[in-house]
């Protein structure tokens, strides 16, 4: 008795030393997701996308892989038990309607707990945040329901608006200069500005950009003068082999997109059903069929049907609401559909139902669907 307890006490104090080993660690390895991006991991550990690329440099303008491992700072390591005071905000926010609810602001987070009959919509409404915000922050929302008692973690508004400032401080920094002696405009590169970011500044394909400045290569330099070519920037010029809408979506068919996406977040982490379109399961065009029924409008019964409806849109202009097509089979032929729900700067996000996983939301990054990406096309009507 006497030497078990003797054990019990060594491997009590191992496991005490490992714990403290970890927490002192100055990186934390975490290996990559379905779905996951430099932003959400950002979130996660309440680090920003310049600490994480700072360890991970080769990661910079790379696609992630699943199974990938990326370094993460510790911020335990380096605040311990003393939060600086700039970035540590606390506060409580009673919840009028029943009295049970409290948020406590703590750094960049929110911690909100989920009442009946909330939903996801309604909860980004209320914070002034994406859903798409949410599920980066809460990964498990991408394969599982919404649930009462559940705890979200909401963006600190007060930090997004900082933040957003430093942004917009560094966008102004950009130049560009008119050539009055030749059919050009030049583009000065700014920090953190992509061939994609500035395409659809000025209307143009990153292919364009690319042929009019042979000497750039993926790396695209900061202060480096960019030649646009002025025809193309005023629309007189079309370089796309199809004839695409550029146009953005009316103000209110942007409502009815916001709408859709709520209609189609509420089924998030429902099974995947050959031929389904009810809440029992759903196949990829099922489910977007049962969301744009919510409009009156009625889609094909199949994917490869669905891409031939609406107005194709170029990549660069896609836009919330969108149905985003692939060829899963091979070749060029649609076989698979899904919803866009937001737009970044070189990325897209799509609500979907996959077969092996059922309803999430996915990313173009992701390279599964960088191959087997086919077209966009516009459906909402007016």
């Amino acid at each position: 008795m006497i030497k078990m307890m003797k054990v019990f006490k060594i491997v009590s104090l191992l496991a005490l030393v490992f714990s403290v080993q970890v927490q002192a660690q100055k990186i934390i390895k975490h290996k990559i997701k379905s779905g996951e991006s430099i932003y959400g991991l950002a979130l996660k550990y309440d680090l920003t996308e310049k600490e994480i690329y700072a360890v991970n440099p080769k990661t910079k303008g790379a696609l992630l892989q699943l199974g990938q491992v990326v370094n993460i700072p510790n911020k335990k390591y380096k605040e311990k038990s003393k939060p600086s005071k700039k970035t540590l905000l606390a506060s409580k926010v009673s919840d009028k309607d029943n009295g049970k609810k409290e948020t406590l602001v703590e750094n960049k987070f929110i911690k909100h707990t989920v009442t009946a009959k909330e939903t996801l919509y309604s909860i980004a409404k209320k914070y002034g945040v994406t859903m798409e915000v949410l599920c980066e922050m809460n990964p498990e929302l991408k394969t599982s329901n919404l649930k009462k008692g559940a705890v979200l973690k909401i963006p600190n508004q007060e930090i997004v608006k900082e933040q957003s400032n430093q942004q917009s401080v560094e966008n102004e920094e950009k130049v560009v200069v008119k050539d009055t002696f030749s059919n050009e405009l030049i583009h000065t590169v700014a920090p953190k500005e992509t061939l994609f970011r500035i395409s659809k500044q000025y209307g143009v394909s990153v292919e364009d950009i690319k042929k009019w400045n042979p000497e750039i290569d993926k790396e695209l330099p900061i202060g480096y003068a960019l030649k646009i070519k002025k025809t193309t920037v005023q629309g007189n010029e079309n370089t796309s082999e199809d004839s695409v809408v550029t146009e953005d979506i009316p103000a209110g068919n942007l409502s009815k997109a916001e709408f859709l996406i709520e209609k189609a977040f509420r089924f998030l982490g429902t099974r995947y059903r050959r031929g389904g379109d009810t809440g029992a399961g759903f196949d990829c065009s099922g489910l977007m069929f049962h969301t744009f029924k919510n409009i009156n409008m009625f889609l094909p019964r199949s994917s490869h049907e669905m891409a031939n409806i609406g107005v194709k849109i170029d990549k660069a202009h896609a836009q919330k609401g969108d149905l985003i097509f692939f060829a899963t089979f091979g070749g060029r032929r649609v076989s698979h559909v899904g919803m866009i729900t937001e737009v970044l700067d070189d990325e897209i996000k799509f609500i979907h139902s996959a077969t092996n996983s059922g309803v999430i939301v996915s990313s173009t990054k992701e390279p599964y669907y960088v191959r087997t990406f086919v077209q966009i096309n516009r459906v909402i009507s007016q």
